[in-house]
């Protein structure tokens, strides 16, 4: 895993200088300049992106290009092209791909103004309701049956809405049904502040949007990420159980070292306290640097594991950002022919030994927060049987997916790019069954003592 963890330190620096040109949120660009960005952006999917057909062949990714290019026939801020294009980024069956602007980029609604529908869906048969109202409106409901919105049926709004974020089918739909109020906004070709809802009972209810901050608050609940992780990887005592808590492993490169010693130091802690029980959360972790989750996993586990197998692409873009960021790609990478793809077989990792390692019961705790390399180091676990998984079934991370991210940027909007260069398999090479299950399924609470009994009661212990 030693070439996985030294490109990983580069992610984050490039993503950041990557993300730091902007344009004026009321520059309009002509159809000349977005037909580029356009051309930019399929020659950058076709040659760069791992596997871009997983969902759509060529032909049919050719249409759908073809299409987008015939509906562009006058000039357009950013933001309006951005929604046309997101289609494209969404049917790239890749969880990490992102085709975003920075908030001061966005027209000046969709930063200051209530424009967003309030409420989240769940389905239920054929029948959609409300799952979540965020705002004080009472004729919303929690439960209600909704049936229309602005006179389309609700079925093929969650479709729509699904093209407007990111990952496998099942799991783009997931996701539009979760934060549907804040995507049918953005699938909507134009800005209201109100809305026109049909529920189930014959009602019609005039429904005033909320202001974005609302919804950006809701996904961070949703997923945990952005809760306060001044402390990245903790520690703390809890009766006859060690608690770590690691909320991110977004650690820079000049601070791995620092993060090294300090999860050292913890370990001896727990070594000094004897704990019956080692507990290490990961449920609101989004990932970051693999390397963080081997050292954590160094400090319970003495079994060699096998790692992900990979398929990765050789492409000029890519060997670019490389030299960009300092690196200097591998010959093999360099001297191969255009879009060739390498397959490594997954490698095994023995741990050196240790004096302080525990030996007792581990439990890693996982949730819908558990992403990136965090997914990865629960499935290290679960795939080699290291520990035992407990928590609730990641819906927004999988065992299997693209990673190793590429970004750049359109060349006139400026528009963001992300996505992945490489495909993970995991240890196990299960590629019918892409969902992380938990050993124990227990409900997620924020109360640690409570949730350290619920496993332990669960476990039998």
């Amino acid at each position: 895993m030693k070439r996985l963890a030294i490109i990983l330190l580069l992610i984050i620096p490039a993503i950041i200088s990557c993300y730091g040109q902007s344009n004026p949120s009321d520059q309009k660009f002509s159809p000349a300049q977005l037909k580029d960005d356009l051309a930019y952006l399929q020659q950058q999917l076709y040659t760069v992106h791992v596997y871009p057909y997983t969902e759509l062949n060529k032909a049919q990714y050719d249409q759908l290009f073809s299409n987008i290019n015939t509906k562009i026939t006058d000039s357009l801020k950013a933001t309006a092209f951005l929604k046309l294009v997101k289609p494209a980024i969404a049917y790239l069956c890749d969880e990490h791909a992102q085709a975003s602007l920075p908030v001061k980029s966005l027209d000046k609604a969709y930063r200051d103004s209530a424009v967003f529908l309030p409420f989240a869906l769940t389905k239920q048969g054929n029948i959609y309701k409300i799952a979540k109202v965020l705002s004080t409106q009472n004729e919303l409901v929690a439960g209600e049956n909704i049936v229309s919105i602005d006179n389309v049926p609700v079925d093929s709004l969650v479709k729509r809405c699904a093209l407007f974020t990111s990952g496998y089918p099942d799991q783009r739909l997931q996701k539009a049904m979760q934060q549907f109020g804040y995507l049918y906004s953005w699938s909507e070709p134009i800005i209201q502040a109100n809305y026109s809802v049909k529920t189930g009972s014959g009602r019609a209810i005039d429904v005033v949007g909320v202001p974005i901050k609302v919804w950006q608050d809701e996904l961070n609940k949703q997923t945990g990420w952005d809760n306060t992780c001044d402390e990245k990887i903790s520690y703390q005592k809890i009766n006859d159980a060690a608690y770590i808590n690691a909320c991110s492993f977004n650690i820079p490169p000049k601070q791995l070292d620092s993060i090294h010693k300090k999860i050292d130091d913890i370990f001896t802690r727990i070594q000094q306290d004897k704990p019956k029980y080692l507990f290490i959360d990961i449920s609101k972790n989004s990932g970051g640097q693999s390397v963080v989750g081997q050292m954590l996993l160094d400090g319970f586990n003495d079994k060699p594991f096998r790692g992900f197998s990979q398929d990765f692409k050789r492409s000029e873009s890519y060997i670019k950002l490389l030299k960009s960021w300092g690196a200097t790609p591998d010959d093999y990478y360099v001297n191969a022919p255009e879009g060739k793809i390498f397959h490594f077989v997954s490698d095994t990792t023995f741990p050196q030994p240790r004096a302080d390692r525990f030996k007792g019961k581990v439990f890693i705790i996982v949730g819908n927060g558990t992403f990136s390399s965090a997914m990865m180091m629960a499935t290290w676990v679960k795939d080699n049987h290291l520990a035992v998984i407990a928590g609730e079934t990641p819906m927004l991370g999988h065992p299997n997916g693209f990673g190793e991210l590429y970004n750049t940027k359109l060349p006139n909007t400026k528009i963001n790019i992300l996505f992945g260069v490489k495909r993970w398999i995991r240890p196990s090479g299960d590629l019918n069954d892409n969902l992380l299950r938990p050993d124990i399924q227990v409900k997620l609470t924020d109360d640690r003592e409570m949730l350290i009994k619920s496993v332990l009661k669960k476990a039998g212990f």
